[in-house]
């Protein structure tokens, strides 16, 4: 008798796949000579963001035709929003981690169907973990040959919970609002990719990014991984993270944790902030510009 193939399994298998051979194109630059040239908003790209993006891009359309494939590297094609199936690729999720030479950076490529994720791979090149995800099939990493199910942890006391925080974008505010939301214990991650995966991981409980300038392909495996490790993501009003293309980036914020907490830790957030992260999220939008204070 012939096993029978879940739903997604063909999906999962290419993109893990494509995701670790990008990892190796990736990798192929790490220690070169490479420019580094920054985008509309100041943020950093290199040859090897754009190699990974080609390669991840032709492979998907090539694998799934009928797919619309939309990479932060490239333009966002008219109509997106015509399509039930849309493959959201961050090809090096840490570009900043990247140049520092520090291996906190990822592949990512999530599926959306009807705007919800169904597929997730976050696969970090330097330590070889590949972490994937689908809807209903359970969360799972990989490394040296070791399969090992995700879980998301089981703690609820806000002095026992860790969060995942920035490596580039850690400040004195943050630290300080840490401390009001009663959480003292931080580890430093680059990657958003990689800090969600460090929850489904129970290395940390929470990620919280308020600059509303996260974007879809920064969220969208590593959200489904998460999920499916038993964790919660939501924007700051508690809702989920918008893939409709109706914008891009997830301008109410985003909100990470093992699940549950995830109430009380808006509730928290709220009442802490009392206001002013919505009047700054306003003051973004209407800038289009970044708030430095409020990056996670």
């Amino acid at each position: 008798m012939s096993a029978v193939m879940h739903h997604f399994e063909r999906e999962l298998d290419i993109t893990r796949e494509v995701a670790q051979k990008a990892g190796e194109i990736i990798l192929s630059f790490y220690d070169t000579d490479y420019v580094v040239q920054m985008k509309t908003g100041q943020e950093p790209v290199t040859i090897a963001d754009k190699t990974s993006s080609r390669f991840i891009v032709e492979a998907l359309q090539k694998a799934f035709p009928r797919d619309l494939v939309v990479s932060e590297e490239s333009e966002v094609p008219g109509g997106v929003q015509s399509h039930n199936r849309i493959w959201i690729i961050d090809p090096v999720d840490g570009t900043k981690e990247f140049i520092k030479h520090n291996g906190e950076f990822s592949v990512m490529i999530g599926l959306v169907e009807e705007g919800v994720p169904v597929v997730g791979v976050v696969y970090q090149p330097v330590t070889g973990y590949l972490y994937w995800a689908s809807r209903g099939q359970g969360a799972f990493s990989l490394r040296d040959q070791q399969l090992k199910p995700l879980q998301v942890s089981q703690r609820q006391s806000f002095h026992e919970l860790c969060i995942a925080a920035s490596r580039s974008h850690l400040t004195q505010e943050l630290c300080d609002l840490y401390e009001r939301l009663g959480i003292t214990e931080i580890i430093r991650s680059g990657s958003v990719g990689l800090k969600l995966a460090m929850i489904a991981h129970q290395t940390c409980d929470l990620y919280l990014n308020l600059s509303g300038m996260t974007s879809c392909w920064d969220t969208c495996a590593p959200e489904i991984i998460l999920k499916e490790a038993g964790g919660r993501v939501s924007n700051l009003s508690g809702t989920p993270l918008d893939y409709s293309f109706q914008q891009i980036k997830n301008h109410d914020g985003v909100v990470a944790s093992n699940g549950i907490v995830h109430d009380r830790l808006l509730e928290r957030i709220h009442t802490v902030l009392e206001g002013h992260y919505f009047a700054e999220i306003e003051r973004v939008r209407d800038e289009d510009g970044l708030s430095p204070d409020l990056m996670v």
